[in-house]
């Protein structure tokens, strides 16, 4: 539980500093431009879009993690409901990787 309010703070802070691109057409077309560090998909996201952003990822040759919200919870926490999330700063990422890591323990 502790990892999670951890993971919504991290979401807050990256999301007012404006490293975040939400949705799968601003994510793919960030991708493409170099300009991402890694993508993150909620636990309740469209296989298909799942699929697309994983498949955008490992072209660009950057990770993709899922996070343990839902595209509501994901909505609270960042005020937009959406699947798909693009990280645009290394250190960023980098610590949602840890977290994540951390709440799967």
């Amino acid at each position: 539980m502790h990892c999670k309010q951890n993971l919504q703070g991290l979401l807050t802070i990256c999301r007012k500093a404006g490293k975040l691109q939400l949705g799968l057409a601003p994510v793919t077309e960030h991708l493409q431009q170099g300009q991402v560090s890694g993508v993150m998909v909620c636990q309740d996201t469209a296989s298909k879009s799942k699929k697309e952003a994983r498949f955008q990822c490992r072209r660009q040759g950057v990770p993709c993690i899922e996070l343990p919200f839902t595209k509501e919870e994901m909505g609270w926490v960042i005020g937009r409901a959406c699947g798909v999330i693009a990280v645009c700063d290394d250190g960023f990422f980098r610590r949602f990787q840890e977290l994540v890591t951390q709440t799967e323990e």
